[in-house]
């Protein structure tokens, strides 16, 4: 094997061994163009509370429900004084910490599906992360003339693995298509060889020493005999780290949104940038940097809340505060991200056109408090989408109503839209792939609600294209 550099282990790599590894996880390049669409995958864990995110406002006919099912007024969005939610459409109003928000959405490029969730319900957190991350909610959609068509609980892999598969449209050569900005790869990239975990990337890095470059390539040499996964895996990490060294350098996340940003992202009071910020910014930085990325998924959880969920400002009506902190730094960042896309001092491109981002949790909480100021586990939940296609400023899905008769067991929002498809429409119009059968198990009768522009194809749902109803439509 030749000898190579650190200089020139980068370029020869990228060419040579990088470029097997998508060709042989997928069906084969079949298509005369390549789609250069990025998808952000953002998941608030804990199960986030969509009727505190928004909710009905004056004279939408569930406010009087909202009211009574949520007396604490540490909980409920107020519709007027100096906390009021700020109008949407519909007769919905926004928490005023999402109130940054509020330009994305008049500007076309947000939207909210209501009611999102599992077709069946699962309220325990570990379960029905898996199952959505997975991509395979094991529940029963339809029959046949053999009776029952199952689902499947459980696979190897997540749906983004699968979509990464079964795409045909991707460049034989990528340096750095996949990214997780947390200390471990997520359900939904599981065994996603590409898939590069980059928390901190200012010290992904060997030790500067003088051995490094030997160290180098001594792995290199040894990930290069590996053909299985391992050895994929460890090519490109070190391609990965040999790129990130002129993009990151010495310049930390919080030096480049001080001196090239302008501050553009939250920080907290000790001047650190807050964590969801960090990992906007590391995004933000390898897509200017053009190395290729397709898929990144990005973490932000801790909305557990059933002791003093604190919707509004701490406080505030008793409040602690705690959710309307969390939602002012996703809201914050989140515009300051959009607007770093849309061209900054440092490069004034505007990617925007290119970028759909979704932001998507277990599930929703209770429609009531509980006795501690705080919500349990629930179902229906809002979907939030943003980006440069998106059918923005607008509800999308079916509000399923807030009557006793109308609720999940008389306490949850209902879930009227499957989370595939709104998943399913993104991969189809934005990311090309209409293999839905691959990346979504025993999800069959797939009608888009029009969340984001695109292309349709008709989706393609395995060998026997069986078509069964999933109790949506």
């Amino acid at each position: 094997m030749m000898s190579l550099s650190r200089r020139s282990f980068l370029g020869s790599a990228a060419a040579g061994s990088l470029a097997t590894v998508l060709p042989r996880l997928g069906f084969g390049m079949s298509r005369g163009s390549f789609n250069d669409e990025i998808l952000i995958y953002i998941f608030l864990r804990g199960g986030i509370d969509g009727l505190s995110i928004y909710a009905p406002g004056n004279g939408h006919p569930d406010r009087g429900f909202y009211e009574s099912l949520r007396p604490s007024t540490s909980v409920r969005l107020p519709v007027s004084g100096a906390n009021a939610m700020v109008s949407l459409t519909d007769g919905f109003g926004l928490n005023r910490a999402a109130a940054p928000l509020l330009d994305l959405w008049s500007e076309g490029d947000l939207a909210i599906v209501h009611a999102t969730g599992l077709p069946i319900v699962n309220r325990s957190h570990f379960e029905a992360e898996r199952m959505i991350e997975l991509g395979t909610p094991g529940a029963v959609v339809g029959v046949n003339d053999n009776g029952q068509i199952p689902g499947t609980r459980l696979t190897p892999e997540g749906w983004l693995t699968r979509h990464l598969a079964s795409a045909d449209n991707l460049p034989p050569q990528m340096l750095m298509p996949v990214v997780v900005t947390e200390t471990q790869v997520t359900f939904s990239l599981l065994r996603e060889p590409t898939a590069l975990t980059l928390r901190f990337p200012n010290q992904f890095d060997l030790s500067e020493t003088n051995l490094e470059e030997q160290v180098e390539q001594a792995m290199e040499q040894i990930y290069a005999l590996d053909g299985a996964s391992a050895g994929t895996a460890g090519e490109q990490a070190l391609i990965a780290m040999n790129q990130l060294e002129p993009i990151f350098g010495a310049l930390s996340n919080l030096d480049y949104n001080t001196s090239v940003l302008n501050n553009l992202y939250p920080v907290r009071a000790n001047g650190q940038l807050e964590t969801f910020s960090d990992k906007l910014i590391t995004l933000s930085r390898l897509i200017k940097a053009g190395v290729d990325l397709r898929i990144a998924q990005v973490d932000f959880g801790g909305w557990d809340d059933h002791v003093d969920q604190g919707s509004l400002p701490n406080g505030v009506n008793n409040s602690s505060g705690n959710f309307y902190l969390r939602l002012d730094i996703v809201a914050r960042a989140l515009h300051a991200f959009w607007t770093d896309m849309a061209g900054q001092a440092d490069d004034p491109t505007d990617r925007r056109n290119k970028i759909t981002v979704v932001l998507h949790s277990e599930f929703g909480r209770r429609a009531f408090t509980n006795n501690d100021n705080g919500t349990d586990h629930g179902s229906g939940n809002p979907m939030i989408l943003l980006g440069g296609n998106v059918n923005g400023g607008q509800f999308h899905g079916q509000w399923p109503g807030m009557s006793s008769s109308q609720l999940f067991q008389n306490a949850d929002l209902r879930t009227t839209t499957d989370f595939r498809r709104v998943l399913s429409e993104v991969l189809i119009r934005r990311q090309g792939n209409n293999r839905l059968g691959t990346v979504f198990p025993f999800y069959y009768n797939h009608q888009p609600l029009g969340v984001v522009r695109g292309i349709d194809q008709m989706p393609d749902y395995g060998p026997d294209d069986l078509i069964a109803g999933d109790g949506f439509e």
